[in-house]
């Protein structure tokens, strides 16, 4: 709550404005109390009386002048109704307030008089009027107005309990005063402290009987100011005496407990606004109304440089220069205080001895000392810099510097929270973007997301809660780029011989025109490497064959090449195929993994929005992993399901839905596979694994993996049987353009005889379905498959 004083008037003492008071609305008084108070110098008279015989000599010489002039004014002795005597025995009046206040400091102090528990002042200090008289002078309330009424009643509620009563129980309303400095516009605090020992309850009649349930009562219902008015009613009670307020000036302690409430919330520096509220905050602080704030997150050194800078970006240069901590700018002041970590002051940067670009675009917006804080991290690299500017020389100095000094752990503090804020968000959007849960057993997380927060509220240890899920349904499938390892193996065979055979040419010419007898020993060295078959070709040859083009035969050729002006053309169309990346000819690699990567997103892009169709059906986890094709997995079963019911009809529609869509994926591919590059043909494989097992998230991998030792068996098989051979290892299961599937027994085959009776009536297989009996895989025996080629 703000009230507004706008003016003295002699009779009404100093009015009151609420703010916030619609207009044409009486404004609510929360200062107004049922209780009288009636203006009394009893207390403090007999203060004066005992002071007479038990005070110093000069206390007792001014309290027995005091009291002699006060047997001849007795209106001032006992109640005082008319108000007007004030005026009339000022001076005596004045006299009883030196027990009150010193004279000494009556002309600098502020201080007013008032009826007990009252606003409006009866006697106000010299200093006080002419603070009082400025514009904008606002008491401002830590509650809303309703939150200071009741507060004010009980406050003289806990008078009656402590004077009458006994009970001592202490209560305060925190008010602070501002007032505008005319000299710099920025305000300045005060608090006031309040002196009620000169007032004292008179009880009117009978006091009322209060047991000790009944204190008890009151002080267990302090929002109860209906409670209160009725067991201390107010016809019963009232005041005589005066209240004395003395406002004490707390700017500066103030303005830092504003500037520090404002760095620790957590988006204090993330945008515009609550930056130029710390600069009016950082102003009030330094009592410096030109002072200017800069603030920015930096990354130094800059190997270490993010993103964080470009959000938290709002120092003096940043509408001239992109970054700060740019190498470019070496030697100027912000590159030194980057460096050393240290506070720097200059104290007019036209005095500098020598510029650089950033100097100067300080000193033409108009800047002449400055104020450089480098921010720290607990590892001494630089996270943030603040930055105070004035268009005023020497405005900031080393009396500044100590001063700042106070306050630069906690901009740090705010530009490390606002940096965590921004990497939560964006570990946020990584996870929705890229490795989020699955929506469709999101549910599951956040319950234990909810358990966890609630043991942390009951104060109990922070057990991890195992995720799992049982009986639930795998079905796995594969779509493999048929002979990827040997495709990619002889790309990169090619592109080596082609770059050999390249380099051959080329030093070929070179005999001819210079004496280099390392030539020789090159071309020898390289006719070995080409003598070199693509049987014989592995990983091996790869690294001795590159090593040996990088090494040796590139930096010959660059050097003749160069030496060399009638082999300048020669060595340009050698040097336009080699990959800027690798130091190698990259053409051949380069169709083969463009092929590989155009029909790996083909394959992905299909399989998410057929699953998309399929989970509107029945939501199920679903993931794939690319590698050379994709190879993806669906759990499904009513375990996964928070609401929806799962039944064996829904399982038969993913597993014959898997079928169809494999089928296809093969004539997409087929069509596709036509434009691309090197053309590639993919195998499709299915595991028929019909036995339910139970799953878990793995908290290290992030993923789902089976869970028991009976389920690891399925883990096993799926990871073989792409390997998988019949005849006695003379052929590959999997085939291009053909669709396997893997299954343990005979009802597994039996159930998928039904779906493909139907994918050969509807046209999806071409010729016979095989029955094949697998050749014993590691450790597995008895497998079988059945096998069809799609119609294309």
């Amino acid at each position: 709550m703000e009230i507004v004083v706008n003016e003295r008037n002699q009779g009404a003492g100093v009015p009151r404005q609420y703010r916030d008071t619609p207009q044409g609305v009486s404004p609510f008084d929360p200062l107004a109390v049922p209780y009288t108070s009636i203006l009394s110098f009893e207390v403090l008279i007999r203060e004066i009386v005992r002071l007479k015989e038990t005070g110093d000599s000069g206390t007792r010489f001014l309290a027995n002048a005091i009291l002699e002039r006060l047997e001849d004014t007795p209106q001032l002795r006992g109640p005082i109704r008319d108000l007007t005597l004030l005026d009339q025995h000022r001076e005596i009046v004045d006299l009883l307030m030196l027990f009150v206040t010193s004279p000494v400091d009556r002309s600098s102090q502020l201080f007013k008089v008032c009826l007990p528990f009252h606003f409006e002042p009866l006697l106000t200090s010299q200093s006080l009027l002419r603070m009082m008289g400025k514009q904008d002078v606002c008491y401002t309330f830590s509650e809303k107005a309703g939150e200071v009424l009741q507060k004010h009643l009980i406050t003289i509620g806990c008078i009656i309990l402590q004077q009458c009563y006994g009970v001592d129980v202490d209560i305060n309303v925190h008010v602070m005063l501002t007032v505008p400095d005319p000299a710099t516009g920025l305000k300045r605090f005060y608090k006031p402290l309040l002196n009620e020992d000169y007032a004292e309850v008179v009880v009117e009649g009978e006091l009322p009987d209060l047991s000790e349930a009944d204190i008890r009562r009151l002080l267990n219902n302090l929002h109860d100011t209906d409670l209160w008015l009725k067991m201390l009613p107010p016809d019963r009670f009232s005041f005589q005496g005066f209240s004395l307020a003395h406002l004490y000036e707390v700017t500066e302690e103030e303005s830092l407990s504003r500037l520090k409430h404002r760095l620790i919330s957590r988006d204090a520096v993330l945008d515009v606004e609550r930056v130029k509220e710390l600069a009016n905050l950082v102003r009030l602080h330094f009592q410096r109304p030109h002072l200017q704030l800069g603030l920015t997150a930096v990354d130094y050194p800059i190997e270490r440089a993010i993103d964080h800078e470009y959000r938290i970006r709002y120092n003096l240069l940043s509408d001239e220069v992109d970054r700060l901590t740019d190498r470019n700018y070496a030697g100027s002041i912000y590159d030194q205080v980057f460096r050393s970590g240290e506070m720097m002051v200059i104290q007019d940067l036209r005095d500098l001895p020598t510029t650089t670009f950033l100097e100067d675009k300080l000193i033409d917006l108009g800047y002449r000392s400055m104020l450089l804080a480098p921010l720290l991290s607990q590892e001494k690299n630089v996270i943030g810099l603040v930055e105070l500017a004035s268009p005023v020389p020497y405005a900031l100095n080393a009396f500044m510097e100590r001063k700042f000094e106070e306050i630069r752990g906690l901009f740090r503090t705010a530009v490390e929270r606002s940096r965590e804020y921004i990497d939560n968000l964006i570990e946020v959007i990584m996870r929705e973007q890229f490795t989020s849960l699955h929506p469709t057993v999101e549910w599951r997380f956040t319950e234990a997301a909810f358990n966890i927060l609630k043991r942390q509220e009951e104060g109990l240890p922070q057990i991890n809660e195992e995720i799992r899920f049982k009986k639930v349904f795998p079905l796995y499938g594969q779509a493999d780029i048929v002979g990827s390892s040997n495709l990619r193996n002889a790309a990169i065979y090619q592109d080596l011989i082609d770059n050999l055979r390249a380099g051959r040419l080329f030093l070929v010419r070179a005999l001819d025109l210079a004496v280099f007898p390392i030539i020789d020993q090159v071309i020898m060295t390289l006719d070995t490497h080409l003598a070199t078959t693509l049987g014989d070709f592995d990983n091996s040859h790869e690294i001795r064959i590159g090593d040996f083009i990088q090494k040796q035969l590139t930096p010959l050729v660059r050097q003749l090449g160069q030496q060399l002006p009638e082999l300048r053309d020669l060595y340009q169309q050698y040097e336009d195929q080699l990959s800027p990346d690798l130091g190698l000819f990259y053409r051949v690699r380069r169709d083969y993994e463009q092929s590989v990567h155009s029909l790996n997103r083909l394959i992905s892009d299909f399989l998410t929005e057929r699953n998309q169709a399929a989970q509107r059906i029945l939501p199920h986890y679903f993931e794939k992993y690319k590698t050379d094709g994709v190879e993806y997995e669906i759990y499904a079963g009513q375990s996964l399901l928070k609401r929806q019911k799962f039944s064996n009809i829904h399982l038969k529609n993913l597993r014959l839905s898997q079928l169809v869509d494999l089928c296809d994926l093969t004539r997409r591919v087929a069509e596709h596979s036509a434009t691309l590059p090197m053309p590639l043909r993919t195998a499709q494989l299915v595991f028929a694994y019909t036995s339910p097992l139970n799953i878990r998230f793995r908290m290290d991998e992030k993923r789902f993996d089976v869970d028991g030792d009976y389920n690891v068996r399925y883990e096993i098989l799926k990871k073989r049987i792409d390997k998988a051979t019949i005849h006695q290892g003379s052929e590959r299961l999997t085939q291009p353009g053909m669709v396997s599937i893997v299954y343990l027994q005979d009802r597994d085959r039996e159930e998928y005889d039904d779906y493909l009776r139907y994918l050969h009536q509807a046209g999806y297989i071409d010729g016979e379905i095989e029955y094949l009996v697998l050749d014993p895989l590691q450790s597995v025996n008895g497998l079988r498959a059945l096998r069809f080629r799609v119609r294309t």
